[in-house]
């Protein structure tokens, strides 16, 4: 397992269930980007209630672009 983000990618299985929640592969891409431009994100340690980056990318992928019912 991966603790550093500088090292660490999304696994196939994060990915294919973030598609299914509805997240195309551009918005993927930028939310990566956007992880891994974030300075205080270093350590998977030092995130309090994640123990590992994959589990962070999938609630983060679908939390940002979750579609409002407006």
């Amino acid at each position: 397992m991966c603790k550093l983000l500088s090292d660490w990618s999304p696994s196939k299985a994060a990915i294919d269930l973030v598609k299914l929640n509805g997240v195309n592969d551009h918005q993927i891409e930028q939310s990566i980007k956007y992880l891994k431009d974030q300075p205080d994100l270093n350590n998977i340690d030092d995130v309090k209630g994640y123990d590992n980056w994959n589990s962070l990318f999938i609630m983060f992928c679908i939390k940002a672009n979750k579609k409002t019912d407006s």
